[in-house]
């Protein structure tokens, strides 16, 4: 019978897609928890994923428009609750069945972090470390997050990056969608499914959040006393209970946060390290995309009106958010840096936009994300206003609004803005800034902040603020001052540059630069318009030429 099993899953792996996968899902479906299904479990995945010998099952160049059959097939062997996840939950009846990914397989930074501190308490239990050198060499991952992990890693793969615009709509970029709503749903009352009562292989995590082994540098701002929900005191088999309900939560949103927003950071301390990594980790616009759909999506994962801390994935619905929007900073600058200076920039922009717009994705889900028309539709027609309540947000993620800003600008002046792409840019993010109540909360704060006293002793151009010196630390009727400290802690804890000195938005050195930007669009639009006046008689000269002509042809027919 063993035997049987393993030339079955051989020859299937050598047929045509679709039988290929007709073939797997009767295996799976027919063979029970064995050692032979446990031992072929890592070859398919990397079946599925590409090796150095084949190219993967194309789940980023099979699009639904293209290949629609063979689109359909991958998406119901791989969809959460598909033939590819009913083997992991069988696997999951060994509780000890680890699978060793290797360290180097991993992003450059994430691999820094492991091996070096701090360790998120998420990889305390999965560490494989070298008994001999003590170094860790490999994540031990039950079968759930083993295939999780390669599926994000997929999305980095250099030799997958060959994407264009028309690849949207993969299997890869639907399965995104899939699994963040499935394994993070958007209501707490919502279990995870299929139920996995008897599962033992989570160590529970303990309270308060620590690191493994290391002592903790992390920023404040993203620590949660507990993952579980649960209090301090409660029992290790009620953390063990909260955390078999969301672990696969767990695992899918460290996974993607870790790995899609991944960010080579090169200098002299790890260009050792960096030489005998994995390939340069870079971003395509197929990558760029996916992580905005992460963004929006765990920025309606919280659910902004819990209360109840009692429910099952209430910190962790916290933690989500406070790791995506810090990691998604540093990705940011770095997109900012790096991108080309073209058209396809917009991507970066509106991945930053939503990053700063919590308010746009409240009890919204992104199961339309899949459709980029009626997405765009949905989000034009989105209705949702910044009021007082995300004040707090706007404080914890300052830089995110402020040091992007100053990075993205620049930009702008070096581009053709009478250009309709690049007009189009300037002006989603003028709309965007325009909205009621942004700017004042963010230049007051920005104003609390210095006169607060610290190293940001920028002098300011009084114009730029109300003459009332105690109106500066409110905001229609909202008190800025228990704000301040933690819009302090935001800019020294996410610019961890020991030169970094940060710029005020609003001051005497950067107005010269914002009134050089104004005539440059001033001028653009002028330029723009006698542009358009020029078409317009060229399509009037042409237009008379053709009713000349029609009136000969219709003469000749006629007459």
């Amino acid at each position: 019978m063993a035997h049987d099993i393993l030339s079955q899953f051989y020859t299937s792996l050598n047929l045509p897609l679709q039988e290929k996968l007709i073939e797997l899902t009767r295996i799976i479906d027919h063979t029970g928890p064995n050692k032979d299904l446990q031992a072929l479990f890592p070859q398919l995945i990397s079946n599925v994923f590409s090796s150095p010998f084949s190219s993967g099952w194309g789940l980023r160049t099979i699009t639904c428009d293209v290949n629609k059959y063979e689109y359909e097939a991958l998406i119901s062997f791989l969809e959460p609750q598909g033939p590819m996840f009913r083997l992991c939950y069988k696997l999951l009846s060994d509780p000890s069945l680890r699978y060793n990914l290797p360290l180097n397989v991993l992003p450059l930074d994430l691999q820094m972090t492991l091996e070096r501190g701090p360790c998120p308490q998420f990889y305390a239990d999965i560490l494989s470390i070298d008994s001999q050198t003590m170094n860790v060499v490999a994540l031990a991952l039950n079968p759930f997050d083993y295939y999780i992990f390669h599926f994000a890693l997929h999305l980095i793969s250099n030799s997958q990056n060959k994407s264009s615009w028309e690849s949207w709509n993969s299997v890869y970029f639907a399965l995104a969608c899939d699994y963040l709503m499935h394994f993070l749903p958007t209501d707490p009352n919502i279990p995870v499914l299929p139920h996995i009562p008897n599962y033992t292989g989570k160590v529970p995590i303990a309270a308060p959040l620590q690191t493994a082994n290391r002592p903790l540098h992390s920023p404040s701002l993203l620590l949660l006393p507990d993952l579980t929900g649960s209090s301090i005191n409660n029992q290790h088999t009620s953390q063990a209970q909260s955390r078999n309900e969301i672990w696969r939560s767990e695992t899918v949103m460290q996974a993607f946060i870790d790995i899609w927003m991944s960010v080579e950071q090169i200098g002299t301390s790890n260009i050792e390290m960096y030489k005998r990594s994995c390939p340069v980790n870079v971003s395509s616009p197929e990558r760029v995309r996916t992580v905005r759909v992460l963004v929006k999506h765990l920025h309606s994962f919280p659910v902004k009106d819990i209360t109840d801390s009692t429910f099952r994935s209430s910190s962790l619905r916290k933690y989500a958010r406070q790791k995506m929007c810090a990691r998604a900073y540093y990705y940011l600058k770095h997109l900012v840096t790096t991108w080309p200076l073209d058209a396809s920039f917009r991507l970066v922009m509106e991945l930053w936009l939503s990053l700063i717009q919590p308010w746009r994705y409240v009890n919204r889900g992104i199961s339309l994300s899949r459709f980029p028309g009626i997405e765009n539709n949905i989000e034009e027609n989105n209705t949702n206003n910044l009021d007082a309540s995300y004040t707090q947000f706007i404080a914890e993620n300052f830089p995110s609004y402020t040091c992007i800003f100053q990075l993205v600008i620049p930009r702008f002046m070096r581009l053709d803005i009478t250009a309709y792409k690049n007009a189009a840019m300037l002006f989603r993010l003028g709309k965007v800034f325009s909205q009621q109540h942004l700017v004042p909360i963010l230049r007051n704060l920005e104003q609390a902040i210095i006169d607060s006293g610290n190293t940001l002793s920028q002098s300011l151009d009084s114009s730029f603020y109300p003459s009332s010196h105690d109106h500066s630390y409110t905001y229609n009727g909202v008190a800025l001052h228990k704000w301040v400290a933690i819009a302090k802690q935001a800019i020294s804890e996410l610019n961890l540059s020991a030169n970094f000195e940060y710029e005020p938005v609003w001051s005497d050195n950067t107005r010269p630069f914002i009134m050089e930007l104004i005539k440059r669009i001033i001028s653009s639009k002028v330029l723009a318009e006698k542009n358009l006046e020029e078409l317009n008689k060229k399509l009037n000269t042409h237009n008379e030429g053709t009713r000349f002509l029609f009136k000969i042809y219709t003469t000749l027919i006629y007459h």
